[in-house]
């Protein structure tokens, strides 16, 4: 497993690189502006001194709180309640595998891992904007690089340098432990006590030619982790424009295969709908969104539709 420091201190002076991060950055930053407030807008009961209400003392509070001049009048222990907004630890999945190389001829698309790392500077930002703690997992080259969320300051700028450093290539692991590793989060540790939320942020194309994605998130539906999986999908996924015979190649093992197009995109098409049919199922009764993003439309329309959806619920 790699994480920032890992990064040659060389590579990250290159010229190209800088660049790229460069780019990224404002990438990001012309992404969110308008959307915030972002990621959370929920608050919860706390005990700072603005006062809110008045709850029953229970086992585990500190008497520090208790209202005592209530209890004389009423014989029973109050806290003073008051509301603090709650931070929420945010962990950035991102999906570098070969086949996040994809680019398809829709004018306008953009490759898959530039949208990827777009959107994960931009929920980056976003995160260090509203004071969360924030971190990254990538998959590349067969191999887990981190960002660990660990509370330092300026998460946004380690992010962005890493995820400019990265190139698609690999595929997912089929033994995930190292990602499972990376996925292991206290969160009140990584931000704080006033730290009470996990929101995992999964951006990749869903490939997976033996369930290893499912696999690997795995650990996040045992702790009810929040999951928000952005599926990247390009036009010629959703519409398969192909006719005639046409050879295709999988990504990440080379494996061509021949077909007729009229013949095999009503099976196509389908199995992509049951692919995500099936990633419902396997999440149902969690804290679980899915939102398809399409390679040929602004970014801009996940953020907003996303923060849109988040604040409404």
């Amino acid at each position: 497993m790699a994480d920032a420091a890992s990064v040659p201190p060389g590579l990250l002076l290159d010229p190209r690189l800088q660049a790229a991060v460069g780019d990224l950055t404002l990438a990001a930053r012309k992404l969110v502006a308008g959307t915030m407030p972002g990621l959370h807008s929920s608050r919860r009961p706390g005990l700072a001194r603005e006062f809110s209400q008045y709850r029953a003392y229970q086992p585990g509070d500190e008497p520090r709180h208790i209202d005592w001049k209530l209890f004389a009048r009423s014989d029973r222990y109050f806290l003073r309640e008051s509301e603090i907004e709650t931070k929420v630890a945010v962990r950035l999945v991102v999906d570098a595998t070969a086949s996040m190389g994809h680019t398809d001829a829709a004018p306008g698309a953009r490759r898959k891992f530039d949208a990827a790392c777009q959107l994960a500077a931009a929920f980056a930002l976003m995160a260090e904007t509203q004071g969360d703690p924030v971190g990254l997992v990538a998959i590349s080259g067969d191999e887990v690089v981190t960002v660990p969320i660990d509370g330092h300051r300026q998460p946004f700028a380690r992010i962005v340098r890493v995820l400019a450093a990265l190139k698609p290539a690999g595929a997912w692991p089929k033994e995930p432990r190292e990602f499972a590793a990376a996925l292991a989060l206290d969160a009140r540790m990584a931000g704080g006590a006033d730290t009470t939320a996990e929101l995992t942020i999964v951006i990749t194309d869903g490939h997976e030619p033996a369930g290893e994605i499912r696999a690997a998130l795995k650990p996040l539906r045992a702790r009810r982790n929040e999951v928000l999986w952005l599926h990247l999908v390009g036009r010629d996924e959703r519409e398969f424009p192909y006719v005639g015979l046409v050879r295709f190649e999988e990504w990440e093992t080379g494996r061509q295969v021949e077909a007729e197009a009229g013949v095999v995109r009503a099976a196509y098409l389908a199995a992509q709908e049951a692919e995500v049919s099936a990633w419902r199922r396997a999440w149902a009764g969690e804290r679980f969104d899915y939102q398809r993003v399409s390679l040929d439309e602004p970014l801009e329309r996940t953020l907003r539709a996303y923060v849109k959806r988040r604040a409404g619920g």
